[in-house]
């Protein structure tokens, strides 16, 4: 009967999302550390070899699950930048924010886009299309700055690597309470967040 369930599901095509929506809950319950492709096929109801079938090892699964975590990102990205359309400083200031406050809530997730667990993002083209999506959100806010004479740089490609990177740096110190962030809610994360990028908005002026 499982084979010809495991069948029924590779056929309509559905084996793969399943196995990926099944790994990002166990991400969520349990952690990235408790991720296994034999794990993931239990929990899911399908064979042990079925996973090989979409996933060459554990190492392609993380990939997917990276992809989809930039989704998600830029899916968060767009919300601001849509909520305040008409005031790209605003969507500079507030995408930081959406960026600190998604780290903290989602730190496994986080740990696999970010983390060691992918050996080279530059394997899985559909791994870099969906992080250049969610860093191309914050390129278009900063070119809208640059047109609106906000900033005067007009060096957007270097302005914004420099924005994704604070950001990020400060999100992996909130995230992880590292350093001088030990003691740091949400609450004051995001308004830490916000005064760092208005010392970065100073610097871009």
């Amino acid at each position: 009967m499982k084979k010809d369930k495991d069948k029924m599901t590779y056929h309509h095509g559905d084996l793969k999302r399943v196995l990926l929506e099944v790994a990002i809950f166990l991400l969520q319950k349990e952690g990235y550390q408790s991720l296994s492709l034999r794990k993931i096929a239990r929990l899911a109801g399908v064979s042990q070899s079925a996973p090989y079938r979409h996933y060459d090892d554990l190492e392609a699964l993380y990939a997917d699950i990276a992809s989809e975590g930039f989704k998600l990102l830029t899916a968060k990205l767009k919300k601001v930048k849509s909520r305040y359309a008409k005031y790209p400083l605003l969507q500079f200031r507030e995408s930081g924010i959406a960026y600190v406050e998604f780290a903290i809530k989602n730190p496994d997730l986080f740990q696999i886009m970010y983390g060691n667990q992918i050996l080279s993002h530059s394997k899985y083209e559909f791994l870099i299309q969906s992080e250049e999506e969610a860093f191309q959100i914050l390129k278009n806010i900063l070119l809208e700055c640059k047109e609106q004479g906000l900033i005067k740089t007009n060096e957007i490609e270097q302005a914004s690597m420099s924005a994704w990177t604070m950001v990020h740096g400060l999100a992996v110190l909130l995230a992880g309470k590292q350093v001088m962030f030990r003691n740091i809610d949400l609450k004051n994360a995001k308004s830490i967040t916000k005064e760092m990028i208005q010392f970065l908005y100073t610097g871009l002026k």
